[in-house]
């Protein structure tokens, strides 16, 4: 099977019919257990570095936001929270996306974004009856 480019989709364009997997039926719609194992459903924290409150800083879920000292201390507080570092490509496209984000703003940004150094996640457990509750 030959696999088909990404397409961005304007907002006049319409869609009949469900959505499946690609190569898949239109008629077949995926459960949700079997999106959540396409789309794993997380939270996304960072660190950066780069502020006057404290060498480093976490961002995390709610966007709380927590400084250190020292970068040791910064990753042990939110590696006791559970969340891993996300793999080289994911990672850096995540960085890339925040840069061109950062930089798009006409004026540059009010507030001191810092240098960001780290994106880690923590994968969050679903049950199926709940989900999207």
């Amino acid at each position: 099977m030959e696999s088909q480019p990404l397409a961005l989709v304007d907002g006049n364009s319409r869609r009949t019919g469900p959505i499946g997997p690609p190569g898949a039926s239109p008629d077949v719609v995926p459960s949700s257990a079997q999106l959540r194992r396409a789309f794993p459903v997380m939270n996304i924290a960072t660190i950066s570095s780069g502020f006057e409150k404290g060498d480093f800083l976490v961002r995390e879920e709610k966007g709380q936001r927590v400084y250190f000292d020292f970068f040791e201390e910064a990753f042990n507080y939110i590696a006791y929270k559970g969340y891993i570092r996300m793999t080289g490509e994911d990672e850096k496209e995540w960085i890339d996306t925040m840069n061109n984000v950062h930089a798009g703003v006409k004026g540059g940004m009010k507030y001191n974004t810092g240098k960001l150094l780290l994106v880690l996640y923590k994968p969050l457990a679903v049950d199926d009856g709940d989900y999207g509750n």
